[in-house]
């Protein structure tokens, strides 16, 4: 299903150009649709009847995707096929946070989002770091810091930004975590201790990996 009739009534023409000059990178025409609105849609429509024509339907299926009652495990398939339309940080981002964690899931959810951090492809690669990062109480977080530090990509913008930000929130729960940072790149690294000086959460402190090793 082509998705210009579904759209019709909610398309804001003002926000495709503040839309768009936040996420340059990005490869599909969009049909000015808000965030709201596709998560609203995504709870009547079917993931497998939406055909990727805008900006907006690759976000609208990975929400549709994970709305879909059904194990994680059968949605791995639809979401693989998605993975190729993925060309801005929102999409990533959004798509990354729409996957809950549940018993069920929890290990297949670990499995395919990891094997992502091993990506070639940008996009990809950061939904497996943002995804992880956003779900870390659930998984071990030594292992995590170790193997999101070891998917960054010297000089990748959008890696690196996901790195740094994973990073930033490892530290913001625990502090001791900066002992595990040694192998993150300078430019990563500088981005972190940014992030986690521009955090709410944080209350001052030597930020020198040194220090701690």
């Amino acid at each position: 299903m082509v998705t210009d009739s579904l759209y019709a009534k909610y398309s804001d023409k003002n926000y495709i150009a503040f839309s768009k000059s936040l996420s340059p990178t990005d490869t599909l025409p969009r049909a000015g649709i808000r965030i709201p609105v596709l998560r609203m849609l995504a709870k009547e429509i079917r993931a497998d009847d939406i055909e990727i024509k805008y900006h907006e339907d690759v976000i609208l299926k990975a929400l549709a995707l994970s709305e879909k009652k059904c194990p994680f495990r059968d949605k791995i398939d639809s979401l693989s096929a998605l993975l190729p339309y993925l060309s801005s940080w929102d999409q990533t981002d959004i798509a990354a946070t729409a996957f809950k964690v549940n018993k069920r899931d929890k290990d297949d959810l670990y499995a395919y989002f990891h094997n992502l951090l091993k990506d070639e492809r940008v996009f990809p690669r950061r939904l497996g770091i943002v995804f992880l990062m956003g779900k870390r109480k659930y998984f071990d977080r030594n292992t995590l810091i170790k193997d999101i530090i070891a998917s960054d990509i010297e000089d990748e913008y959008y890696i690196s930004m996901a790195v740094s930000w994973a990073l930033s929130f490892f530290y913001l729960d625990d502090e001791s975590s900066l002992r595990l940072f040694a192998g993150v790149n300078e430019k990563t690294l500088q981005r972190t201790k940014q992030k986690i000086r521009d955090s709410k959460r944080y209350k001052g402190g030597n930020l020198e990996i040194n220090s701690y090793c």
